[in-house]
């Protein structure tokens, strides 16, 4: 069974056990730690370093409470007890301390319990990697293309009991005491999937770092099969070639220049934080905030939701019209920390280091929507012809989602905007008329990129 369930497909109740599960309560104040030693290192190496040390040992821990987990939940599927605590030798234990907390007893033999525990240890994983992404993110200064191109990968598994751990980690220090440098580990992201560790010189050169645990002839063959591919994916962060996987696409960078209205939203996500709920408008969108544990604990939490969807569909209806807007994309922050590697991760975004940590940790919601009619307009004021493609009254879509066709009648050219494109829009965001303006400018090219990746120019000041 796999173990990225998505939230909105549980039970209510189930989820609000997973939500107040004393793991999950106690991972939303780690993340904030670590987020507000991440504003604090700045690219300090020694810094950056010792934040890295304390990442590495929580999600450690982690992943150990994870294979435990798994364990007793299979003895307690095939009617066993479940043999908790696991065995362990004493320095495993020591360095995963303190003791992994459970929701159900230790000796449960209720095999939705167990389910639970597993979906929580799944989500903490991840959003610890969330944090990773963050680092490997200012590791590579915000360049969109050296993450997306390192991500064609397979997900990257547990590290707690990977073979060769004990060489990387080797190696790790070797560096660091040679020559000073930062190494980020690429166990510890859900976006780096390619090589092992990345070192950072002083002058700012990165180099891409494969450990070998032996030196095997199997070894070696693996070892230089990731190089070739290394040497793959960096050809096409420089656009010589297509990236690697099921559809080959190619990582295009436009002039236009990346502006977001990010700092904006700090306000919203305060009155969310002292009410329960906010709604805005912000940069041509309808925006919602949701402070899950302040709604919660209202004496009619159901007030509050009624309130807010009140609220919510009078902004909408003032601003994409109400029964005239025919297509209004939903973008949601809930449960996407780490999920999409194209995507700027939570803890990355200009706000306060708990802002972040709540939206990693699915405490604090975003709602976003924005209007497809009015971008397919603003296409057309630039004398190219727009179509949405969509459905009437659709909200959601997914990354393969063909949204609007545009169509250049002068050049004869032709692009369709996908999901994605529409996705970081909204999640992050970008001001709409980048997105119209990067557009044209892939439809003035003398080949239009069938299957491009949207890199707009200038990234890195919206994430200081």
């Amino acid at each position: 069974m796999g173990w990225d369930i998505r939230l909105g497909g549980l039970d209510p109740a189930v989820t609000s056990q997973v939500m107040r599960h004393p793991e999950q309560v106690g991972n939303l104040a780690v993340v904030t730690r670590l987020l507000e030693r991440f504003d604090a290192a700045g690219h300090d190496g020694d810094e950056l370093h010792d934040l890295q040390a304390v990442l590495y040992r929580v999600s450690y821990r982690a992943q150990r409470a994870a294979d435990g987990i798994g364990r007793a939940l299979h003895r307690v599927e095939v009617g066993k007890g479940p043999d908790w605590p696991p065995a362990a030798g004493q320095e495993s234990i020591a360095f995963a301390a303190p003791d992994w907390r459970l929701r159900c007893a230790a000796d449960s033999r209720d095999v939705e319990e167990w389910r639970l525990e597993r979906w929580v240890t799944e989500r903490v994983i991840r959003q610890l990697r969330a944090v990773g992404d963050a680092l490997a993110w200012r590791v590579f200064s915000y360049d969109r293309r050296a993450i997306v191109a390192l991500s064609r990968n397979d997900p990257p598994g547990p590290f707690w009991k990977k073979a060769g751990l004990g060489y990387e980690l080797g190696t790790l220090n070797e560096i660091r005491e040679q020559r000073g440098s930062f190494v980020l580990l690429h166990d510890l992201t859900s976006v780096v999937r390619i090589m092992d560790m990345t070192e950072v010189e002083a002058s700012g050169r990165r180099l891409l770092r494969e450990v070998k645990a032996s030196d095997s002839p199997s070894a070696t063959a693996k070892a230089r099969k990731q190089i070739k591919r290394a040497e793959r994916l960096l050809a096409a962060i420089d656009g010589a070639e297509a990236l690697p996987g099921e559809e080959a696409a190619s990582l295009w960078r436009a002039q236009t220049q990346f502006r977001t209205h990010l700092r904006k939203l700090a306000p919203l996500l305060d009155r969310a934080q002292r009410a329960g709920t906010a709604t805005a408008w912000i940069g041509g969108r309808v925006v919602g905030a949701l402070h899950l544990p302040v709604t919660a604990q209202r004496a009619q939490p159901e007030e509050g939701w009624s309130a807010y969807a009140a609220a919510r569909g009078r902004l909408l209806d003032r601003h994409l019209g109400a029964g005239t807007t025919l297509h209004r994309l939903r973008g949601v922050s809930a449960d996407t920390a780490g999920r999409d590697p194209a995507t700027a991760p939570w803890g990355i975004y200009p706000l306060p280091a708990h802002h972040r940590a709540a939206l990693i940790c699915d405490y604090l919601v975003l709602e976003m929507f924005i209007s497809a009619d009015d971008i397919a307009r603003r296409f057309r004021r630039l004398g190219l012809n727009a179509v949405v493609l969509l459905p009437g009254a659709h909200e959601s879509f997914d990354s393969r989602s063909e949204i609007i066709s545009v169509t250049d009648p002068r050049r004869q050219r032709r692009l369709v905007l996908h999901g994605a494109a529409v996705s970081q829009l909204l999640m992050e965001f970008v001001h709409t008329d980048r997105l119209i303006q990067a557009s044209a400018e892939a439809l003035r090219l003398p080949h239009t990129p069938s299957h491009s990746l949207l890199i707009y120019s200038n990234e890195s000041p919206a994430w200081y």
